[in-house]
């Protein structure tokens, strides 16, 4: 049996998921904290982290809001997950 995904993970594959793939399917950050009853403070935290590592890409939209999609490679590392 598979063990727990640690929860940076979670949150790749909760992008995932909710086929946040591009900049116009991109999800709130309040939005995954609240699907992972998180922090949003956390969630952007990792999210940022991932965005760095070339994962994620993220924007802010007029009112203020940060939204996050996964790139290519943050697909690539979702999919290798279920490997």
């Amino acid at each position: 049996m598979r063990e727990e995904l640690p929860l940076s993970e979670k949150i790749l594959q909760t992008l995932h998921n909710l086929c946040a793939t591009a900049p116009n399917l991109a999800r709130k950050s309040e939005e995954l904290a609240q699907v992972l009853q998180l922090d949003i403070k956390e969630v952007e935290r990792i999210l940022d982290n991932y965005s760095q590592e070339g994962y994620v890409k993220s924007f802010v939209n007029n009112e203020g809001k940060k939204h996050y999609y996964l790139t290519g490679s943050g697909i690539i590392k979702v999919c290798a997950l279920f490997t």
